[in-house]
């Protein structure tokens, strides 16, 4: 083969992953982004940019993980106002302990209703829009109960995970630390736990499941015990994103996840994670949030009329979405071709 063959070659290879189409998508939002907005390069856009994009993301690559096991998640946003409102109801100003107390308290709780939908799932064998859309209803009548309207409080030192500059006696590298807000760290800390787990048999296993959940049981997979897993660890990522939401607003609100459901699992399929399980990648949920994100950026700074928003940001998702998912079943037949 010809150097000119071998590179054509390669290039297919790249243009058939729908990790491209992916890449496509994401580059095209961001440079149409950056061109409408004059300032999208200044430090300080930079750091409002990502306060405002990391908790979309941190819910994308949770439910990633849900969706690549095979199921989804419909409770993520009220699970994210339960631990907004835990957070707050526990926490008082003036008692820094009680920061601590609140952590522990909703750290609990989330892997509580995680392991709720990972059993009803995988034990029970319930179908996932079931069971999540159940446990929704279980998380929002909780949160209403404990903050029926907004309000509460968080401790000083709480708002280091967002703006540690705001927290006293807190040193300078970090409160001057404008390209490294605290919501990368948490985005940071999101994709160090999926490396970690996805180095291990769970995080194998999680993929096996999603693509076959009987046969990755006839091979002597524990599908319940890989599935409570990853509705755990969707809801420990969740977590993550409620300590910078409360510390954002300092205060609770049992509706303040509701719209954060849908976008999540939106991120994620846009990211290239299959609503059918076993495929897709955490990390391109990423830029699936990234993408969602600078869709709303560019529906702002194009002037669209309020009225028309939803509708024109509902028409470029669906767009990306169906381009993504197009792309994938022309790949996979353009395989198929190849291997016959």
């Amino acid at each position: 083969m010809t150097g000119m063959g071998m590179l054509k070659t390669g290039l297919l290879k790249i243009v058939k992953r729908q990790d491209f189409s992916v890449i496509v998508i994401f580059a095209t939002m961001f440079i149409i982004a950056a061109s409408l907005e004059n300032n999208f390069f200044t430090p300080g856009a930079i750091t409002r940019n990502i306060n405002a994009f990391s908790p979309l993301i941190l819910m994308a690559m949770g439910q990633s993980i849900v969706l690549i096991s095979g199921g989804v998640d419909l409770s993520c946003g009220a699970l994210l106002s339960l631990q907004n409102c835990i957070l707050t109801y526990v926490m008082q100003s003036d008692q820094p302990i009680t920061g601590v107390y609140a952590i522990i308290i909703a750290f609990l709780v989330s892997v509580g209703v995680g392991v709720l939908n990972g059993v009803g799932v995988g034990v029970f064998r319930i179908p996932s829009i079931v069971v999540t859309f159940a446990t929704s209803f279980m998380c929002l009548g909780i949160a209403l109960f404990i903050r029926p309207t907004p309000g509460g409080q968080v401790t000083k030192w709480f708002q280091v995970f967002y703006n540690p500059s705001l927290v006293e006696g807190m040193p300078d590298w970090i409160s001057a630390g404008r390209f490294f807000p605290p919501a990368l760290f948490l985005v940071l800390g999101a994709c160090g736990l999926w490396f970690l787990v996805s180095k291990t048999k769970t995080g194998r296993y999680i993929y096996a499941v999603g693509s076959n959940r009987d046969n990755a049981y006839a091979s002597g997979i524990n599908t319940a015990g890989i599935q409570i897993k990853a509705y755990v660890l969707n809801a420990v990522i969740i977590m993550l994103a409620g300590l910078f939401f409360s510390a954002q607003n300092l205060s609770g609100d049992a509706r303040m996840g509701d719209p954060m459901t849908l976008r999540a699992i939106a991120s994620a399929v846009v990211g290239g994670v299959a609503l059918t399980g076993g495929r897709g990648n955490v990390y391109f949920a990423i830029m699936g949030a990234l993408t969602m994100s600078f869709v709303n950026k560019v529906i702002y700074f194009a002037n669209v009329p309020t009225a028309y928003q939803t509708l024109a940001g509902g028409i470029i998702i669906l767009l990306a979405i169906s381009t993504s998912t197009i792309y994938a079943v022309a790949g996979k037949r353009m395989s198929v071709k190849a291997r016959d």
